[in-house]
């Protein structure tokens, strides 16, 4: 079935007509720098220190950053074609991650290559307030000082290598599933990854991915909501087994207000891995046309038979963000980190930063 899948696709896009005309390159990304003020406790930053009275105080400066190269055009029957570039631009090799074509039209969308999964691009996550995505936190702050899982499909098939297809939306619902042979292959070149389990090197392989979205409104109340899944085989040189993951999310808008979220189950013994209950929800408030304030809170437990309370972590988050002028946000936020267990721990970070989108 999968590969016959893959088959079709691969036929569909070959038999694809010539473009009609020239393809429209455009070239844009975002930079997000942030100087946080770090309140923690000095065991996060030294394994072989436990004491809860010591504390660790510093100034932290993080940066994200992408530029994205994006390429448009229609063929003469009228799809569309297209691909994506995204440069990473905060990391010293300035590597290339998500990188992709696609075809679109009247049957929905076709995407190949390095990419998200549908599951994953479906889902519904709490609402932005600082600017940047509170349950992604890309700068690492939470997860140097605590175990910090993501309540989101980047895991399994992460941006390797797929196939995925995205249906027309039919009365606001819209549905994916995507195809990952291997989470090793993801630069677009060699078949090695297909032989990982020969050479013992970690991989997640035969990654199905389905995604189901619906938006709407109802008495003057905008709807969405989501369901997703992800399951995969788990394979190193100590474990084997299937792996996991579903998510249900909700967002409810109404006037100014936006409360959403999403909880998110993971199943992962069998592979040697961690079973996870994670729930992230935000409620966002526009203060006024450049000014949105919120708050989220996320919270995660290891419900694994014989777990570890110390991997059971709580993140409150409150902060906003207000327009300076276009494409340009001054963002600040104080979140808190606190850690299970007999050696229950916290840590404070308080930060303000520009985002810039361009």
């Amino acid at each position: 079935m999968q590969k016959s899948l893959i088959w079709a696709a691969a036929v569909g896009l070959s038999l694809s007509p010539a473009v009609a005309e020239p393809f429209a390159f455009s070239v844009g990304g975002y930079f997000n720098s942030v100087i946080y003020s770090v309140d923690a406790d000095s065991r996060y930053y030294d394994n072989e220190k436990a004491s809860r009275t010591e504390r660790f105080k510093d100034i932290s400066f993080q940066e994200d950053a992408e530029i994205i190269f994006k390429a448009k055009g229609k063929t003469n029957n009228g799809l569309t074609v297209g691909m994506q570039i995204q440069l990473e631009g905060a990391t010293e090799s300035d590597q290339i991650d998500e990188h992709y074509i696609y075809v679109s039209g009247d049957f929905g969308k076709l995407e190949v290559g390095a990419e998200n999964s549908g599951a994953d691009k479906l889902q519904i996550f709490a609402p932005r307030f600082a600017g940047w995505k509170t349950y992604d936190n890309n700068f690492g702050t939470w997860s140097s000082v605590a175990k910090y899982e993501k309540p989101k499909h980047d895991n399994y098939s992460a941006d390797a290598n797929k196939l995925t297809y995205y249906s027309p939306k039919f009365s606001g619902l819209q549905v994916a599933y995507s195809i990952t042979p291997s989470s090793e292959n993801d630069n677009g070149a060699g078949t090695e990854a297909l032989l990982a389990e020969l050479d013992g090197i970690k991989t997640h392989e035969d990654i199905k991915s389905f995604g189901l979205r619906y938006t709407g409104s109802f008495g003057g109340i905008k709807i969405k909501t989501s369901f997703t899944t992800e399951t995969g085989d788990y394979i190193d040189v100590e474990n084997k087994g299937e792996m996991k993951e579903t998510a249900y999310g909700l967002s409810l808008s109404s006037g100014r207000v936006t409360l959403g979220g999403n909880h998110f189950v993971s199943d992962e013994a069998s592979a040697g891995g961690n079973d996870w209950e994670i729930t992230h929800v935000g409620l966002a408030y526009k203060w006024s046309k450049e000014t949105v304030l919120g708050v989220a809170f996320h919270t995660q437990k290891d419900t694994q038979a014989n777990s570890d309370p110390d991997m059971d972590t709580d993140v409150t988050i409150i902060g906003g963000s207000t327009k300076l002028g276009s494409g340009v946000k001054l963002t600040y936020t104080h979140e808190r980190v606190e850690s299970g267990g007999a050696l229950a721990q916290d840590a404070n970070f308080t930060g303000v930063g520009l985002l810039l989108k361009f």
